[in-house]
């Protein structure tokens, strides 16, 4: 059953994503880019797999092995396009926590920290560049109605959470406290979403530059963070069609012709999700058979 759930899932967001995407453009993404800058773009998106890794490993409260947790990051791509809002991917790390020891208080308060560092990071490394560039608003309105949506669907589930499981969320912020209980820890969490952060930056200026476009990194900073809160805020699996188009949308606003855009947009997705999915669905298979998750 829940094979042909995901199954399904994965032709649905499939059909959306063909539905948004013109053929033509999609022919033009692999005909007029830079091989060798695809390549590239192919190097560093998988930056941040191993920036997650880092960062899961050094919030756990035991001991995880490199090989099943890198492997388990790899299904998370999976799961996120299963569920919106990168659910699935936090849903595959909790399960991954808890079979390998974790209560799930714990396990929950584990990926909980992960989460709330990620924001932290990412506010710390954009803000100096939002305080010089001017173009924030820009960068943030294709999606910002999304990100209101989704906010206010978070809080509403909060409230009524924190009425039925008060006690659960208290374990689950203790678990939080013990995933960054020392300051090393901490350290390695906080950098792997570094690695992360500049894995796609430099994975979208690889996409850029496989067109001949131009923009400045920190521009691309900006739009690689901005990209990645808003194709986990659109409510459809995967951020399918919604995600490439608002990307587009964020490309313009620094400069980039929009055609280019659109296509720049289309092969770092492609690249940075949509090839992920096969390998992520094998991982996950993988991982339930050997009683992994």
């Amino acid at each position: 059953m829940l094979k042909f759930a995901a199954v399904a899932v994965v032709v649905v967001a499939l059909a959306v994503f063909a539905h948004q995407v013109d053929s033509g453009i999609l022919r033009k993404v692999f005909v007029k880019s830079d091989p060798a800058w695809v390549l590239a773009a192919i190097a560093a998106s998988t930056l941040p797999v191993l920036g997650n890794v880092l960062s899961l490993r050094a919030a756990s409260p035991v001991r995880l092995p490199w090989g099943l947790t890198t492997v388990a990051q790899l299904a998370t791509s999976f799961g996120n396009l299963v569920t919106p809002a990168n659910l699935g991917g936090m849903a595959t790390n909790v399960r991954f926590l808890g079979r390998n020891g974790v209560p799930t208080p714990g396990a929950v308060g584990a990926v909980g920290a992960v989460q709330g560092t990620s924001v932290l990071i990412t506010v710390m490394i954009v803000l100096p560049f939002v305080a010089t560039s001017g173009r924030v608003s820009e960068l943030l309105s294709p999606g910002i109605g999304w990100l209101v949506a989704v906010a206010v669907v978070v809080v509403l589930a909060a409230a009524l959470l924190v009425r039925r499981s008060r006690v659960m969320i208290l374990d689950a912020l203790a678990g939080m406290g013990q995933g960054l209980g020392t300051p090393g820890r901490c350290a390695v969490v906080l950098a792997g979403h570094v690695v992360a952060l500049l894995g796609s930056t430099a994975a979208l200026a690889a996409a850029v530059a496989a067109f001949g476009g131009d923009v400045p990194l920190g521009d691309l900073l900006l739009v690689a963070a901005a990209g990645t809160a808003i194709a986990g805020a659109v409510p459809v699996p995967g951020g399918a069609g919604a995600a490439e188009l608002v990307l587009a949308a964020q490309l313009a606003a620094v400069g980039l012709d929009p055609s280019m855009a659109l296509v720049v947009a289309l092969l770092h997705r492609l690249i940075s999700f949509w090839a992920r999915v096969p390998i992520g669905w094998v991982a996950f298979s993988w991982l339930r058979r050997e009683g992994h998750l």
